[in-house]
């Protein structure tokens, strides 16, 4: 129902969109729109021209000095002032403020003020512009990518809604402390609130969902406890780092195991926006930065309080609601925000989707995985002969049997017939969940020079998620069974029912804190200090978990009252009976990690091309982790300490261009020391070059690592004994072999370097266009991983390090052959390589028109290779295109959006493309072409304050209505999903989604 009424909804608003406009026009003419006709002109020329046209005034922020002979223009058409003035000034290097609605200033981008002092530059900033000093950032906020939008002020373009953001009104620091004017030697891709609204997204993992550098991403069932992950390149969820305001995070308690962070403690209405860098930048910010950085920049300044609540659901279930509060407190010294969010989510199960529902693949020329064990059951002889008084060595219990009083003969009917089960059909395809997280910041001037600031994020979620219907398998009912009717032990697969379900629950508590300083020393070079503290618990509770001891005991019990009768059609036992076969399974996890870093930013030397840029510092942090289960525990920690250094050195000066240096290089280097396993050096270089005005060639190299985990390095060694194993070099002789598991305290980093080389394109004759291509190369040596054990005996030479044998015997030394097999260690190590590469590619342009703004994006990445050697002495294996249990890499990734928007109506829709690939199992290839995935969705936004007469019930009141995967397209058969069914890193069950957003200021 939810999803045809916001469907309904849609299709009304789509109407709306259609009439709307036509309306809107008194509306639109409150943002006045202008005809412009300014030729390519000296810039003071230029805004001579656009005072005469505009009968507005420009004027000049003392030592807003520029180039009065730097040509801008030409600019035609139809624009807001603020549109118009953002285009003309785009190549400039300037930035401008309204002051009134009449007049505006042009100034410094470091001048330009933000909301709290009503739109003209803050004393504090005059202050500085005096001291020649540049305005104070926190740089903690933006270590990615800095974004200030020339217009984007209260009363100028961020409210128009002709605006289009130009690339050029950015200042962006990419993957570097020291902040630089334009593109840097990275990509960085930016997801802003404008962009989280046009998706729909309602958390964090939504939002990065649309991003082609990650070739797949899980489906939300795949892990118990509702986590969810970034893996950028496809290369683990461990080898990307996620950063919460410049910071980095430390591995989620309920997910030690893969030393990951849960994107799901983060709430989306406390995220400003997303910044993605698709390098590696260990150099920058140490351990785990393989494959890209994630910094997720919480919002700090609220102008108004905000109210949104956020709806939506799947058919059949998985609805969900997110409701939230945004508050914040600004005076002339103070900036605060306050966030407080909740987040609901109901189940979704199997039994509404046909794949789990109905798990007999065999409609689809797969094998049919429905569980033998059914209600009622089956019974099997022991021996394989014919059950007694049956012509067939299995049987069902009859339908309505109460497995009291039966014989033989009441089998043979049912002789030679079995039942089946599909136990998916209970289980979670969305799991439930219960969140509510708190987000506050503050920032206070203490002087001119003195800054002080903290951030807080608090987040308690409890996850459930429904596991399969439990079955007793292959579990023998001896002759003293009362139940058995045979009169000798007889085998039984049948379905517990009578039970509740099974679920696993995750109970998961964040707390994050973070206080530092900033300030200047001199008139060159800014500080900060910084101390940040996280901890968090998950306890974890199998809910209704069966003993399969428990169960043996009550088969094989004498005691009508305490055995289990599986020849009935129905429960097994009393409910008093089947509750004790329950057993407690509780787990505890925690992690904890406290940081103080600290770095000063400055110019060190000044050259003809300009000024050489610095950054020197250093931190300290210590990790511990706890996680206890049944069969392990992990009780540890570690300290780090680290120091940095970061380089900018212009070769060639800006005064061409003004669109940044037009040859500079950075360099860094960082040096990381463990307590547990030593230290380890990275470095980067940069280089950026503009050929031309409009073109930026840029390139980088580097190193990164990721340390072997705490759990990996501490998990305890395990031993099995008598496992019975064939030895391959004792002609396969079937031999009892103990088994060693578990970490290994000898484990090194894994290492890697790469590359990246890549143009961005954005020409002065077509204002919003940008285009961006960039090649990347990833090669990773001595990956941690957990060999088979007949991968060992058949490499051997490589590992006899791990393979015990006795002293051969005089027979084996006369046959040449090895002692016998004794034990084989098959705990973690560090072995195998990894090489991908791929070019990245984007364009979007900014169109303003008589018809309202309209915005084309598609980004994209093309996999070459991802070649990985796991085997010793095998050939490299490449995984592109090939489907594969670890997460299939497909060769294209390709996600586009068109949004148009007009007095406050709105239409948008993203399409997100996967191409053709192989199907496979575990022998390889099967054949099957798995047909490629085209994702659609829909949204369209009526903001009321923009269409109808101000009125305060709905100023700063928007609606939007939404559909994600509007055709419902599931996924295909796949046999790498195995009893799943289809490929879970390429698609899911949930299916299309309808959601509706209400969002209200005061």
């Amino acid at each position: 129902m939810v999803v045809k009424q916001v469907i309904a909804g849609l299709v009304a608003a789509l109407v709306l969109c259609v009439a709307l406009p036509l309306g809107a026009q008194t509306k639109i003419s409150a943002a006045q729109v202008y005809v412009f006709d300014i030729p390519e002109l000296p810039i003071i020329d230029a805004l001579k021209e656009f005072t005469t046209q505009t009968g507005l005034l420009v004027s000049f922020w003392p030592d807003a000095q520029t180039d009065q002979a730097m040509m801008v223009g030409p600019l035609r058409g139809k624009h807001t002032a603020e549109a118009a003035l953002t285009r003309l000034l785009a190549t400039s290097g300037l930035a401008f403020q309204r002051t009134n609605d009449r007049s505006l200033v042009v100034m410094a981008p470091s001048l330009l003020s933000t909301p709290r002092n009503g739109g003209t530059p803050s004393e504090r900033d005059r202050t500085k512009q005096a001291e020649a000093k540049p305005n104070l950032r926190d740089q903690s906020s933006s270590p990615v990518a800095e974004h200030l939008v020339a217009a984007g002020t209260p009363g100028s373009a961020a409210k128009d809604p002709e605006y289009s953001r130009d690339p050029m009104d950015e200042i962006i620091v990419t993957g570097s402390r020291i902040e630089r004017s334009g593109e840097g030697p990275a990509p960085v891709q930016v997801f802003t609130r404008e962009t989280f609204e046009r998706l729909g997204a309602s958390t964090v993992q939504d939002v990065l969902r649309y991003t082609p550098q990650q070739p797949f991403t899980r489906a939300q069932h795949f892990y118990q406890s509702g986590s969810e992950y970034a893996q950028m390149r496809g290369i683990g969820v461990d080898t990307t780092l996620i950063l919460i305001n410049g910071r980095r995070v430390v591995p989620t308690s309920n997910s030690l195991v893969l030393n990951a962070f849960d994107l799901n403690t983060i709430p989306l209405a406390a995220v400003e926006r997303i910044e993605v860098l698709s390098d590696s930048a260990s150099a920058i910010y140490g351990a785990d930065a393989m494959g890209g950085v994630i910094n997720v920049v919480t919002k700090k300044e609220i102008p108004q309080p905000v109210i949104d609540a956020h709806y939506g659901g799947a058919e059949g279930g998985g609805e969900s609601l997110r409701s939230s509060l945004s508050a914040g407190f600004t005076t002339d010294r103070l900036r605060s925000s306050l966030i407080l969010d909740y987040f609901e989510q109901d189940f979704l199960f199997g039994s509404e989707r046909d794949r789990w529902s109905n798990q007999d693949y065999t409609r689809y020329g797969g094998t049919d995985y429905r569980s033998m064990a059914g209600a009622p059951g089956t019974v099997r002889s022991v021996t394989g002969q014919n059950l007694p008084g049956l012509s067939s060595s299995f049987a069902m219990v009859p339908e309505g049997s109460t497995g009291i009083g039966l014989t033989p003969a009441d089998f043979v009917a049912t002789a030679g017939m079995r039942n089946r089960t599909s136990t998916l059909s209970t289980s979670s395809v969305v799991p439930s969940a219960h969140q509510r997280s708190a987000a506050a910041f503050a920032e206070y001037d203490l002087t001119s020079d003195l800054t002080a600031f903290a951030h807080v994020l608090y987040t308690n979620r409890d996850t459930i998620s429904q596991d399969e219907a439990y079955t007793v398998q292959n579990a023998p009912v001896p002759v003293t069974n009362p139940f058995n009717p045979f009169g000798q032990p007889v085998l039984v697969d049948v379905l517990l029912t009578g039970m509740p379900a099974r679920q696993f629950v995750h109970g998961l508590e964040l707390t994050r804190g973070v206080a530092g300083l900033r300030g200047w020393l001199g008139s060159n070079w800014e500080w900060e200090v910084a101390a940040t503290a996280s901890s968090e618990t998950d306890d974890a509770y199998a809910v209704n978990q069966v003993s399969a001891a428990r169960v043996a005991a009550a088969l094989a019990s004498t005691d009508r009252a305490s055995a289990l009768n599986p020849f009935v059609d129905g429960p097994a036992g009393s409910p008093e009976l089947l509750a004790s076969l329950v057993t407690p399974n509780v787990q505890h996890h925690f992690s904890r990690g406290r940081q103080l870093s600290g770095f000063m930013r400055g110019s060190l030397w000044h050259l003809p091309s300009g000024t050489i840029s610095a950054v020197l510092g250093g931190e300290w942090r210590d990790e511990s982790v706890i996680y206890g289960d049944l069969t392990q525990s992990v009780d540890d920690g570690r300290d780090v300490k680290a120091a940095f250094a970061e380089l900018s050195v212009p070769l060639l000066s800006s005064a061409p261009y003004g669109k940044g240096d037009v040859l500079a290089m950075s360099v860094a280097a960082r040096l990381d020391d463990y307590s547990d396993f030593g230290s380890t050096l990275n470095p980067q270089f940069g280089l950026t070059w503009r050929p031309v005005a409009d073109l930026l060639l840029r390139g980088s190299f580097g190193t990164s690592f990721r340390p072997p985990s705490l759990y990996e390095l501490r998990s305890p060694r395990m031993t099995a004994a008598n496992v019975p194993l064939n030895d391959p070099a004792r002609n396969n002789v079937l031999t009892n072999v103990t088994l060693v598991a578990g970490g290994n305290a000898d484990l090194q980093p894994i290492e890697a370097d790469s590359m990246t080389a890549g143009f961005v394109l954005t020409p002065s004759e077509i204002p919003g266009l940008r285009l961006l291509g960039n090649y990347w190369k990833i090669h990773t040596n001595h990956r941690v991983t957990v060999l088979h054990f007949s991968t060992l005996l058949r490499n051997e030479d490589a590992f006899n390090d791990r393979v015990v044998r006795a002293e051969p015997t005089p027979a084996d030394a006369a046959a040449g052959r090895p002692g016998q097999l004794l034990q084989l260690d098959v705990s973690r190590m560090n072995f195998g390589r990894l090489t991908t590469s791929g070019v990245d590619v984007e364009a979007s342009y900014d169109m303003a028109t008589s018809f309202g703004t309209i915005t084309p994006r598609v980004s994209a990445t093309w996999v070459d290779e991802f070649v990985a050697i796991d085997v010793p002495g095998a050939a490299p294996v490449d995984r592109v295109g090939i489907a594969h249990s670890s997460g299939s890499i497909p060769r294209w990734r390709v996600v586009g959006s068109l949004a148009w928007n007009r007095g406050g109506v709105g239409l948008s829709t993203t399409i997100d493309w996967r191409p053709v690939y192989m199907d496979a199992n575990t022998n390889g290839l099967t054949g099957r072409r798995l047909p490629a995935r085209t994702l659609v969705d829909l949204q369209g936004t009526l903001a009321l304050d923009q269409l109808f007469a101000p009125n305060r019930l709905w100023e700063d009141f928007k609606l939007q209505l939404g559909v994600k995967n509007v055709f419902d397209e599931q996924p295909p058969f796949a046999d790498i999903g195995f009893a799943v069914g289809f490929d879970t890193s390429q698609g899911d069950l949930a299916g299309r989604f309808g959601y509706m957003k209400l969002s209200k200021g005061f």
